[in-house]
């Protein structure tokens, strides 16, 4: 039985220390440069492992090149007790070009290629029946939403979703059939134009037992059973902020299999998020959870 079963994007991301990005037919130096592996599931599946969840991961790669061997290589290395790797002939891996500011903040370019010809009939099914909670990240807004109605009807399944980048229709066919369910405030401005509050209010109004609205370097608001929880920001100095999102969605889910209230949760979820951000890359530095409960208490 597998703690939570991550479902979605895995990308390889090359990204670039720059002063800031170049305006167009401009020339720039970059600082520093680093190659990882990236991604919405991807990230928050090593979140996830980093801190002791038992991992599965289901992601697809296209076929023969650099960037697929790069991604392979990387799941390999990690020693998830699951993973179904889909190949799409014919297809590109997905990849990501990423110029990271001396303030962290960050441009992002993404090719999100062979990700959107996912289909049902591709998944390891036994996988979905034998994982305590399941999450869907970086999918294409159509096969999110197939994919979550597959997990209420045919799973037992606690179903959480990431609803960052997400399409106002593709999270209402979704809504539903999510347990919890996390966006960011861009995305919440962008789809529904409510504050964090009004959208956490709406999104429960659906069906959501859980929902979260991430707010950068504001902290994090959640609703549950009729009650806001809030958690400010910790400080540090950000070298990258590229998957801090993703980063916090894992150490969501590792919460709740510690059955922690929503107070702590989220102080645990900005302290972790928070801290790897001190790396070039979404995995350079994910902390220990001796490493994030020490830095709830500064």
């Amino acid at each position: 039985m597998l703690d939570c079963l991550f479902i979605g994007s895995t990308t390889k991301d090359t990204l670039l220390m720059v002063d800031a990005p170049p305006a167009s037919d401009q020339r720039i130096a970059a600082a520093a440069v680093a190659h990882t592996c990236g991604g919405v599931a991807s990230v928050a599946a090593s979140a996830f492992q980093k801190l002791g969840g038992r991992t599965g991961l289901i992601t697809a790669v296209g076929g023969p090149s650099d960037v697929t061997d790069f991604i392979r290589a990387d799941i390999a290395d990690r020693g998830l007790p699951y993973s179904q790797v889909i190949e799409i002939p014919g297809a590109d891996s997905p990849f990501s070009a990423i110029q990271v500011e001396r303030d962290g903040k960050r441009c992002i370019t993404h090719f999100g290629g062979c990700i959107r010809c996912l289909t049902l009939d591709m998944l390891d099914k036994a996988a979905l029946q034998n994982a305590a909670m399941v999450h869907l990240g970086g999918l294409e807004d159509r096969f999110c939403g197939e994919l979550a109605r597959y997990c209420r009807e045919h799973t037992g399944a606690l179903l959480s979703v990431d609803g960052g980048n997400l399409s106002r229709e593709a999270t209402e066919a979704l809504l539903p059939y999510t347990d919890v369910f996390i966006p960011d405030d861009k995305t919440v401005a962008k789809t529904l134009g409510l504050s964090p509050e009004d959208a956490c209010r709406y999104y429960a109004g659906k069906g959501v037992k859980t929902a979260c609205v991430t707010l950068g370097d504001a902290g994090a608001v959640a609703f549950q059973e009729g009650r806001f929880y809030r958690a400010p920001p910790v400080k540090v100095s950000a070298v990258d902020t590229t998957g801090a999102g993703d980063n916090f969605h894992g150490a969501f889910l590792y919460c709740l299999t510690q059955g922690w209230d929503l107070e702590k949760t989220l102080r645990f979820c900005n302290a972790f998020a928070g801290l790897t951000c001190l790396g070039l890359g979404g995995i350079a530095a994910e902390p220990s959870r001796e490493e994030t409960l020490k830095k709830m208490e500064e």
